[in-house]
Parts: C-alpha cells; sequence; structure tokens
C-alpha cells in the first residue's frame, strides 16, 4: 500500500547529513516544493555554510548520540509544532579489504550508518504519527545493501541492516494501518563526499583519504534529490538511482533461488 505525502508543499522535514552530497541535495528539492527543512550534520562549519546557501535551518546533530537526535526532533517540533518528513541520510564509508579492517572501523560504520539510521526512526516515527496527516520515512542504504562488493564488508553489512530494517518496519506499518510510510534509499554511485568520510573518522583516518572515481555510472546529488523528493510524495518503498544496476541484483537473486532449487532436490 502506497503512502506517500503527495504535495510536499508545506511539509516539515529533516534531513541528516545535509551539509553535503545526497543530503544537500534532498533537502534542496524538499525546499523547492515548498517544504519547510532542518539540515542536520555532524561538522559544525560545513552545516553551516550549507544552511546559508540552501536559506533554511541546520542543527548540529551526531546522529550515532541518541540524545543528539532527540534534541533534533525536540527542536524542529519547538519551532514548527510538528514533523511531516525526515530522511535518515547521514553515512560514512570506509572502503579497503577485510583483512584491513578492524574493530573500530567496524564500529564506527555501525554506529553512523545503522545506529543513525535507528535512532531517527525511533525517535522521529513516533513524533511523525502523532503530528503529521501524512508523514513518510527515508532511510538511505546503498546498491551495496542489496549485492555485495569487494572491499565494501563493513560498508555493506551496515546498508543490508538498513533494507532489512525498513522492509520489515514496512511490514509492520501496513499491518497496523499506520498512515506514515517508509522508503529505502539504495542509490549507485553519486557524486558527494562519502569517500572523504574517513576525516571525521574517530582517532583521524585509518589510511589516507580516498578520491571518488570518474566513472560514467557517477551521477549528480541534484538528481537523486529529485528522485527521493519524487519518491516521497509517491510513497515508494524501494528508491532507485540507477535502473541499469537491475542486473547485478539479478545475479544475486539467482544464486539464492539456485540455492533453495538444490535444497529441494536433496530432500526428494
Amino acid at each position: 500500500m502506497s503512502r506517500g505525502v503527495g504535495d510536499l508543499g508545506g511539509a516539515v522535514c529533516v534531513v541528516t547529513g545535509g551539509a553535503a552530497g545526497i543530503g544537500h541535495a534532498v533537502a534542496r528539492s524538499l525546499r523547492d516544493r515548498g517544504a519547510t527543512v532542518v539540515i542536520a550534520d555532524i561538522e559544525e562549519r560545513a552545516l553551516d555554510t550549507a544552511s546559508r546557501a540552501l536559506g533554511v535551518e541546520g542543527i548540529q546533530t551526531d546522529v550515532s548520540r541518541p540524545a543528539d537526535v532527540e534534541r533534533l526532533a525536540s527542536e524542529t517540533v519547538r519551532r514548527h509544532g510538528r514533523i511531516d518528513v525526515v530522511v535518515n541520510n547521514a553515512g560514512v564509508a570506509r572502503v579497503a579489504p577485510f583483512e584491513e579492517l578492524t574493530h573500530d572501523d567496524f564500529r564506527w560504520l555501525i554506529d553512523v550508518n545503522f545506529w543513525g539510521v535507528l535512532h531517527g526512526v525511533q525517535t522521529f516515527l513516533p513524533i511523525i504519527e502523532r503530528t503529521s496527516r501524512a508523514g513518510f520515512v527515508v532511510n538511505t542504504a546503498s546498491m551495496a545493501g542489496l549485492r555485495a562488493a569487494p572491499r565494501l564488508t563493513a560498508y555493506a553489512a551496515t546498508k543490508f541492516a538498513v533494507v532489512g530494517l525498513t522492509e520489515a518496519l514496512d511490514e509492520e506499518l501496513t499491518a497496523r494501518g499506520s498512515h506514515v510510510g517508509v522508503g529505502v534509499l539504495v542509490p549507485g554511485q553519486v557524486r558527494s563526499s562519502i569517500a572523504a568520510s574517513e576525516r571525521n573518522r574517530p582517532g583521524g583516518p585509518a589510511a589516507p583519504i580516498a578520491q571518488q572515481t570518474e566513472t560514467p555510472a557517477l551521477i549528480e546529488a541534484d538528481v537523486v534529490g529529485e528522485t527521493v523528493a519524487d519518491a516521497i510524495e509517491r510513497g515508494d518503498l524501494y528508491i532507485v538511482t540507477h535502473a541499469d544496476r537491475i542486473e547485478s541484483v539479478r545475479e544475486r537473486h539467482r544464486k539464492i533461488e539456485a540455492a533453495f532449487v538444490e535444497a529441494g532436490s536433496r530432500e526428494r
């Protein structure tokens, strides 16, 4: 069942990780459709610059800390009386072979990419259900949450978790007839600063900061911003940016289906 917000005009929206990249682009698209937007980010200087450029409010937030997310929500409600949409977008990446990843690497990615989303859902969903007539929650995952890739074991683990969380949440919201919808953003390669997110890694970068590779598949964040805004209005569960990547997802599904077929043949 589709549970979109329809017209975003007048909606009160919160976007985490809103100082750059996908979050910044989503905030711009929501603003351009007449929404009141509050952006959050861990980097105060970047947040101030982005909020001035967009003409929206900014609240410094570390999404890995539940108290920060609760403060973000309560301050937004204090200023605007309600919340209609939240985009749990803040995320980080560590690109390296599995044997080079430490427990601290995994902990950092899990704290931001998974716990940050979970804190957002736990904090904002009850407020949206209570204060909004038509609400929506977007959780940012990745194509790496639909099919794995080398050097992304920690990142993929967190993004698969976000996909699973969102799918299960959608089932529950549907079952209890909630007027709030939920969607998971699964972008492919997008021009953003996530490749350099290790600058914020506790203790400093574990290695020289990676540079984003220019490829034909790389799209501009503004394209994603419009895609997300459209999906919120429609109520899409899966928010896809790279339609041409469908074959890689099908390949994973074929392997899973083949395993079930093989298991069935052994049972006979």
